[in-house]
C-alpha cells in the first residue's frame, strides 16, 4: 500500500485527465442520488424537469453539474494534496470502509438539511447544523489545509452558481430562501461534500500510481 505523506511526484497531465474523468462519473451518479433529497422535502422545486413523479424531479442538466463539481474536487485535492504533502487523517490510500464511511456521512448530513428545513425549524438552525456537521465531518475524514483549500472554493463558487442559476436562469427555486432566492444553509452541504470526495480521489490517485 502506497501511504507515503509527503508525495512529491508531479502528477502527469494525463493521470489528472483520468482522474477528472474518474470524478465526474462519481460526482454524477452520486450528485443524482443525492439531489432528489430536495424535491423530496418539498424544500427546492426544478421549473422544467424532464421526469417528475411520486416526489422525485429530473433534470437533464444535474448530472452534468454534480459531474464537473466531482472533477473539480477529485483534481483540486489531488494537486494539493501533492503540492502540501500533508497527510489527511486517512492516508493518501484510505481504506474503502474509511470512504464508505464519510461518504455515508455526506449522504445523511445532505438529506438532514432540507428535511429539517422542510419541517418547519428556522432556517437558522439549520443552518447551524449543516455547518457545524459539515466541519465536523472535515475534522474526522480530512483534517487536512488542501481539505480546507477545497472547502473555501466550493463554499464560494457553489452558491455563486446557483444565485445564477436561480435569479438568471430560472432553472428551480428554493421553498424558504434566505437572500436573494437561496436558503445559506446549504453551505454546510458544499463543506460536507468535501471530504468524501477528496477521500474517493485519494484512493484512485493511489490506484493509478501503482499500475
Amino acid at each position: 500500500m502506497n501511504d507515503n505523506p509527503t508525495p512529491k511526484v508531479p502528477l502527469s497531465f494525463s493521470l489528472l485527465l483520468r482522474l477528472a474523468g474518474l470524478g465526474f462519473l462519481s460526482g454524477a451518479v452520486l450528485g443524482q442520488l443525492i439531489d432528489f433529497a430536495y424535491p423530496l422535502s418539498n424544500s427546492l422545486h426544478y421549473h422544467h424537469p424532464i421526469w417528475k413523479s411520486g416526489g422525485f424531479e429530473v433534470c437533464w442538466w444535474i448530472p452534468g453539474l454534480y459531474g464537473v463539481a466531482g472533477a473539480i474536487l477529485w483534481v483540486g485535492y489531488s494537486l494539493w494534496d501533492r503540492r502540501l504533502g500533508q497527510k489527511p487523517v486517512g492516508g493518501f490510500n484510505p481504506s474503502w470502509g474509511f470512504i464508505l464511511a464519510s461518504i455515508l456521512y455526506f449522504i445523511v448530513q445532505f438529506y438532514a438539511g432540507p428535511f429539517l428545513s422542510s419541517t418547519g425549524i428556522s432556517n437558522a438552525w439549520t443552518f447551524a447544523f449543516t455547518m457545524s456537521t459539515g466541519l465536523l465531518c472535515w475534522w474526522l475524514f480530512d483534517r487536512t489545509r488542501a481539505g480546507v483549500y477545497m472547502i473555501a472554493l466550493t463554499a464560494i463558487l457553489g452558491p455563486l452558481l446557483e444565485l445564477t442559476m436561480i435569479n438568471v436562469l430560472d432553472l428551480y427555486h428554493y421553498t424558504r430562501p434566505d437572500i436573494l432566492g437561496v436558503p445559506l444553509w446549504f453551505v454546510g452541504a458544499y463543506i460536507c461534500g468535501c471530504p468524501a470526495n477528496g477521500n474517493l480521489a485519494r484512493k484512485y490517485l493511489a490506484y493509478l500510481e501503482q499500475r
